[in-house]
């Protein structure tokens, strides 16, 4: 592994800062009935401009910390295409089989509100267009330069299971806990032996994607 430039842990602050104030709103607030996220474009808005922040902020704390941006947030090509692709597929295989099993007992989809539990209807149909290009593409691009490019370049050998927790802190809910905390692991360890950003972001792309469509597959009309 390329281990890459080095980065102040002082650059994670402002992220760290904003993921604990919502760690305690979300399990400080009322208990809500959002469901259906995906049809919601203020739901769809609001991961939007939190892609954006996680990802811009990444770029432009690795630009001011005078490193290479590319190299330190591990922006090129893997060396193995296919190793690395097969990985991705067993990441995704085992991520969503661990998802589909703790779901029933601890309904993380359920409290996060985001997977749809019927079909769209009118307007919804474009929303969701839309929710699929930002929770399929989008997000896992600002959060893979954030928890396995940022936080990568700053945390040397614990960067595994330091951006797995961070990761898995920062989805703020108790019932996704285990299983967001075992992608983190994993999507880290991904990261590790490829050594580049872009099987991750694949990888998390694929399973934000499979999780939507598998419920949109088997939701009543």
């Amino acid at each position: 592994m390329n281990d890459g430039p080095r980065i102040s842990p002082w650059w994670l602050a402002p992220p760290a800062a904003l993921i604990a104030l919502n760690l305690i709103a979300i399990n400080t607030s009322s208990p809500s009935d959002m469901r259906n996220g995906v049809y919601q474009g203020s739901v769809v808005a609001s991961a939007l401009v939190s892609a954006i922040a996680f990802g811009g902020y990444s770029v432009v704390a690795a630009w001011f910390a005078r490193t290479n941006v590319r190299e330190a947030l591990a922006l090129r090509r893997p060396h193995d295409l296919r190793r690395a692709a097969l990985m991705s597929a067993g990441v995704v295989v085992v991520v969503s089989a661990v998802s589909l099993a703790l779901d029933p007992f601890l309904h993380g989809d359920r409290d996060q509100g985001l997977t749809p539990t019927r079909s769209p209807h009118g307007n919804e149909w474009l929303v969701l267009a839309l929710a699929l290009l930002v929770l399929g593409l989008l997000v896992p691009l600002g959060e893979e330069l954030l928890f396995r490019g940022l936080t990568f370049a700053t945390l040397g050998r614990y960067a595994v299971p330091g951006s797995a927790v961070f990761f898995a802190l920062a989805h703020g809910l108790p019932q996704l806990l285990i299983q967001v905390l075992i992608a983190g692991l994993l999507l880290g360890e991904l990261r590790r032996r490829t050594d580049s950003l872009w099987p991750g972001v694949a990888t998390h792309a694929a399973i934000n994607l499979l999780g939507i469509l598998l419920a949109l597959a088997t939701v009543s009309r």
